[in-house]
């Protein structure tokens, strides 16, 4: 059979090579116009081998010593030249364990074409075409035209890193390459490609180095990410205004996050521009289902809307059992508990309050006497100062309270001089305008 030759065009370390005539290591026969040697004999610069004195060897290979060579149709031994899947160097000698630089035919067809492709020829040397193989511990990826492949490249299902041009070498671990996406503000991006080479494309929180980073496309996701809608989630719960669903991750590094962190909230959900308080979990931000919820860090107790964000102030928040109380939060955020004084701005006034400070309705704030004072959800209810006394309408009941907010009483034995048939048990007070108020032992206006 008829072998394929085809001269290529090679680069070497020196340079371009050039065609000679092989130097076999032969004491050569010369020839002459009266006779021919059988063997291999050197004839115009060339060198054929000749099986009798008439007929020299085409189209086939010829083992010298340790080396082959190929003798082409012209009886010739061929050099640079590739014979089906071997290769023949400038000596002619056919090559193994050998890397080849040819010259790529489609270089004019693209911008970004390499002049030069790279070629393997392996131990039996033969071409290496449309496998992985290893090098000198490196691993490389030939195409099926045995041409060595460079860049971000897709392998029978997986994509794969093998450096830049003239590289090749198939890369693991963290590398930051030119993305694709129109919609990232940065034209580079982090990849990782795992111990097989195999970069990680579509991953929520995969576990790299003791961290967890989640990858869309094969890029390194950072900041706020959306999770992928569940099996069991509608699509009115998935598109809810809420950061349930959402999981932070570190713009400089991409790890997923835990603790405290100050930051700008969910896009379309927290005011743009304002940073908040978040305190993260796995990633995912402590955040109400509905209105504010507490939820307990550090043995501390904190409020979050269903944006995630940390609150301070005099809140309103949800109770477990499905009804709500008023919270006191410092300006940590933690929860408050026992008297507070609270300036409240839509009267430009300071209001005191007192929270419980302990039991199951810790924090809460106290609805009810407590210490003589009646507060209502925590605030205390008095009379105006000039009043001296006033009024206060409690659970369906009048109370008089004076402008510290102390109830005020009668004695068991008091009686009233307004009302002196209500007997012992009663007493009058007078406020700023001589109104007399009579009142029993619990303080309740009769």
């Amino acid at each position: 059979m008829k072998k394929h030759l085809k001269l290529m065009a090679v680069l070497s370390a020196a340079g371009v090579l050039t065609v000679a005539a092989p130097e076999l290591g032969l004491i050569s026969t010369a020839a002459t116009a009266y006779a021919k040697v059988i063997g291999w004999v050197e004839e115009n610069g060339s060198w054929k081998f000749y099986e009798d004195n008439d007929s020299y060897v085409t189209d086939a290979w010829k083992k010298r010593g340790e080396d082959w060579y190929y003798l082409n149709e012209d009886g010739n031994v061929a050099t640079n030249a590739q014979i089906d899947e071997y290769y023949v160097d400038e000596n002619g000698i056919r090559v193994s364990d050998k890397w080849i630089s040819m010259y790529n035919e489609n270089f004019w067809d693209a911008a970004d074409a390499p002049e030069f492709l790279w070629h393997y020829y392996g131990k039996n040397g033969k071409e290496v075409v449309s496998k992985w193989q290893k090098i000198n511990d490196n691993s490389y990826y030939f195409n099926d035209q045995g041409e060595m492949q460079t860049g971000k490249i897709e392998i029978e299902g997986g994509i794969y890193y093998l450096g830049e041009e003239n590289d090749g070498v198939m890369k693991t671990g963290w590398i930051k390459l030119e993305n694709d996406s129109d919609d990232l503000d940065e034209t580079h991006s982090w990849y990782y490609f795992d111990k097989s080479g195999r970069m990680v494309e579509n991953q929520v929180d995969r576990k790299i180095d003791g961290n967890y980073y989640t990858f869309v496309s094969g890029i390194m996701q950072t900041g706020w990410y959306k999770l992928p809608v569940t099996a069991t989630e509608s699509e009115a719960t998935a598109d809810a205004a809420t950061a349930a669903g959402y999981q932070y991750y570190d713009p400089d590094n991409g790890a997923r996050v835990n603790g405290w962190k100050e930051i700008e909230g969910i896009a379309g959900l927290s005011e743009e521009g304002e940073t908040y308080t978040f305190y993260f979990k796995n990633g995912a931000p402590f955040c109400a289902a509905n209105g504010l919820e507490l939820f307990t860090i550090d043995s501390k107790k904190y409020a979050f809307n269903t944006k995630g964000e940390m609150q301070t102030g005099l809140k309103v928040v949800n109770l477990e059992d499905g009804g709500i109380a008023n919270f006191y939060f410092g300006t940590d955020g933690a929860m408050a508990t026992g008297k507070q004084t609270i300036y409240n701005e839509d009267l430009d006034e300071d209001q005191v309050w007192f929270f419980q400070a302990e039991g199951t309705n810790k924090g809460q704030g106290v609805h009810g006497v407590r210490d003589n004072i009646l507060y209502e959800y925590g605030l205390r209810k008095e009379a105006d100062a000039d009043l001296k006394v006033a009024p206060i309408s409690f659970d369906g009941k009048q109370y008089l309270v004076n402008a510290s907010g102390s109830l005020q009483k009668a004695t068991s034995s008091s009686k009233s001089a307004t009302k002196p048939e209500l007997g012992a048990g009663y007493k009058d007070y007078k406020d700023s305008n001589d109104k007399v108020w009579v009142v029993d032992v619990n303080g309740i206006i009769q």
